[in-house]
């Protein structure tokens, strides 16, 4: 694919559009190689027939270590061997393994053991949702595992460390007893060694709403700053010599010699992407100094993507690749027209007023990517970074980097120089934390459906082409379209039923514009958000701008936690339970009480809520007295005319008693079994009362208790009715339109 890429272009190259078609090439090629590296290189491997449920010893090298914030580590490791029956036979596949709990000092090269379950990543199959699979086979990565702690690692052999990772560890090490506390030793190692694993979930959050995470990414600005300071080393030493002048030419020279030296500070960071990008743009500078050509700065933008890409075709869908290379064209972009507007001032302002503007430049082109991948919108990062931007990059990195320079040789010193980093980059965030108080400034979380997220794409790049009068018009036309599109709405009734995995998250609307979303789901004792990663995403792609009310069925965990991300981020009209405000779970009742939410709390028994000839909606809740938490799950219905809809929550069996003897005489078209189909939910008694058409249960993907449980598949058997089920068929959407029930899944990015 590079040699046709190639190919296409020679000839075409002088064409006037020939940075765009070039561009067209090397996401042609990305695109194309993607599937090389997305899956196992040996389709035979015996990983792949493996069972899942079975733990297996797996021996490995590990080649990358990952310290978490909470205490526990990730290893990625290359399998080499396995055991079956007692005896060791050749494997290959990459394994991520997360140990919960760990002390103990792993390095790259470690030859370990571990006994584990080998899981294969999937995707929950949910609107918006992060695509955890594809980011693992960007590194390599076809299994996950975990353990519990260091018990379950067993050590084969010891790596002799290599020179930088050992070099990264010292200076890592000297950081923290440099700093006097641990979020600014995070602070300063994601500065200098760019090592971002200790930065805890609120620094991270915290940098993304003040717009400022782009300047603890290790990227081109550092290189330059390493670059800029080899260059002047190496021109004073050069002028020295009038030998060394005559022979050649030092802006010729110096540019090659200086490829060493950023080579070993990309070794030195982990040859992050940015600053991969980075350095071969600097390789291809220096080419281009040394055989005394000119070229435009796109194409050797272009140039290092392709390149990029050829050799790492996934790195095309990340957003590490896509922002770095979308800002760099924006200010390549943008910069030549801004630049004549600055006046006549001091170069030193200047200085500063250009700052602003590439700061400026590559947040607008990177905006809709942003939206994209984090729903994340900090205009106050455009203010802070006038003043950031120099504080950090002119002051507090260049210091970062000469303590890493002196590291080695007087290590008081550079601590010395880190303790005064973290001292100043604290200073700076702290000041910066009253920027998004001003009027208009607060950061936002915003979940955009596709159409609105293709209208802001449509008005960056109107901004990107060589502006004309007539584009005014027409940006104003696409910001009017984008303010007045439509919201989602049904013609009837519509639910749909988010795959969250073991929990319940379902979202009912109707004709008139109303949504209602019953449960958020949630993993206990987990630090994964579904609220944030899957709730919300799916309903911001499905156009959902507000909810009418949020219904917690019942106070356990797979209903309840992924409601607090959703009360604080989407407008919320009306909270629904039927638990006393006091009683709720500490979190959920922060948010209610934060966002001024009102709360309905239904009292047991049949409550109509509303009750019009074509459209009825109704609540059930069984007596709050039952000694089971599932016996006292709300209940939610509604109806269309002859077509009912009936979510049953966790009811078990004395629950499901108590709403069949208040049962109203209401037809149930629509059903959601209880209990996620456990056998403790008589099954059968529902549907021999209501008959129903469709019928559908949220359940995880081979989950632990085995639900749905083969009783309730039976049953379902004997009224030949199809099941929809969350853990294989993804998010499950039915459509009521005169009388019949569309069922579509979510597959491949599309509801099919």
């Amino acid at each position: 694919m590079a040699l046709l890429t190639t190919g296409l272009w020679i000839p075409l190259r002088h064409a006037r559009y020939a940075p765009l078609l070039l561009m067209f090439l090397v996401m042609t090629c990305g695109y194309c190689n993607y599937g090389s590296q997305t899956g196992f290189s040996d389709k035979t491997s015996p990983l792949l027939t493996l069972p899942g449920d079975t733990p297996h010893t797996v021996f490995g090298k590990i080649l990358r270590v990952h310290q978490t914030s909470d205490g526990g580590k990730r290893l990625d490791l290359k399998i080499h061997h396995m055991l079956r029956q007692g005896r060791p036979f050749a494997a290959s596949g990459g394994l991520r393994l997360s140990v919960a709990e760990s002390e103990r000092r792993f390095m790259p090269g470690d030859e370990i053991a571990v006994r584990t379950r080998l899981r294969i990543p999937r995707r929950f199959g949910t609107p918006g949702e992060f695509d955890y699979p594809r980011y693992l086979a960007d590194r390599g990565m076809q299994f996950t595992g975990f353990v519990p702690d260091d018990a379950g690692v067993a050590m084969i052999q010891r790596a002799k460390q290599a020179f930088w990772p050992r070099l990264r560890s010292h200076i890592g090490q000297l950081i923290d007893r440099s700093a006097t506390s641990r979020d600014q030793a995070a602070l300063i190692r994601a500065l200098v060694i760019g090592d971002k694993d200790l930065l805890s979930r609120k620094q991270r959050q915290n940098l993304a709403q003040l717009g400022l995470s782009h300047l603890f990414s290790i990227s081109g600005f550092h290189l330059g700053l390493v670059a800029m300071f080899g260059y002047f080393t190496m021109l004073a030493v050069v002028r020295s010599s009038e030998a060394f002048l005559l022979l050649v030419p030092p802006r010729r020279l110096l540019p090659c010699l200086l490829m060493p030296l950023l080579w070993c500070y990309l070794q030195m960071v982990g040859q992050a992407l940015p600053v991969t990008r980075a350095w071969l743009a600097a390789v291809a500078v220096a080419a281009l100094f040394w055989s005394r050509r000119c070229c435009q700065p796109a194409r050797v933008a272009l140039a290092v993507a392709g390149t990029i890409l050829v050799a790492k075709p996934t790195a095309l869908f990340t957003p590490s690749f896509q922002l770095s290379f979308a800002g760099v064209f924006g200010i390549l972009i943008l910069m030549p027209r801004w630049i004549g507007i600055l006046p006549a001032r001091p170069i030193f302002l200047r200085r500063i007023a250009q700052l602003g503007m590439v700061t400026t430049a590559a947040g607008i082109v990177t905006t809709p990517l942003v939206l994209w991948h984090f729903h994340m919108l900090a205009p106050a990062g455009l203010l802070i970074n006038l003043w950031a931007g120099p504080v950090i990059g002119g002051i507090a990195i260049p210091v970062g980097l000469g303590g890493m320079l002196l590291s080695p040789l007087w290590p008081a010193a550079a601590g010395v120089c880190f303790r005064f980093m973290g001292v100043l980059v604290e200073s700076v965030l702290k000041l910066s934390t009253k920027v998004p108080d001003l009027p208009l400034l607060a950061a936002r979380k915003l979940y955009l459906p596709l159409p609105a997220l293709l209208l802001i794409s449509l008005m960056v790049a109107m901004l990107l082409l060589p502006w004309r009068k007539r584009h005014a018009l027409l940006l104003a036309a696409l910001l009017a379209a984008l303010c007045l599109w439509p919201p989602s709405r049904p013609e009837q009734l519509r639910v749909t039923a988010l795959s969250v995995g073991q929990g319940d998250a379902l979202l009912v609307s109707d004709c008139r514009g109303r949504h209602y979303l019953i449960d958020g789901g949630g993993m206990a004792h987990s630090t994964f958000d579904t609220g944030e990663r899957l709730v919300a995403p799916a309903l911001g792609r499905l156009g959902i701008r507000k909810l009418t009310a949020v219904i917690l069925s019942h106070d356990h965990p797979d209903h309840r936690n992924g409601l607090v991300h959703i009360l604080k981020h989407f407008p919320v009209q009306a909270f629904w339970c039927a638990i006393p405000e006091k009683d709720l779970w500490p979190p959920l009742r922060k948010q209610l009480e934060d966002r001024h939410i009102p709360v309905r709390i239904f009292q047991p028994g049949w409550t109509l809520v509303e009750d019009t000839p074509a459209l009825e909606t109704a609540v059930f809740v069984p007596p709050q007295t039952m000694a089971n938490f599932n016996d006292r799950s709300v209940v939610f219905y509604t109806r269309f005319r002859k077509d009912g809809i009936l979510l049953t929550g966790d009811l078990e069996s004395s629950g499901i008693d108590c709403l069949l003897k208040a049962w109203p005489s209401r037809p149930v078209s629509l059903l959601k079994l209880p209990h996620h189909g456990s056998r403790s939910s008589p099954v059968d008694l529902l549907l021999a009362r209501f008959s129903p058409r469709q019928v559908f249960v949220s359940l995880g993907f081979d989950n632990p208790f085995g639900f749905p449980h083969r009783e309730t598949l039976t049953s379902l058997e004997k009224y030949r009715l199809p099941l929809w089920r969350t853990d294989l068929h993804g998010t499950v959407a039915f459509d009521l339109k005169n009388g019949i029930w569309h069922v579509r899944s979510w597959q491949n990015g599309l509801f099919r």
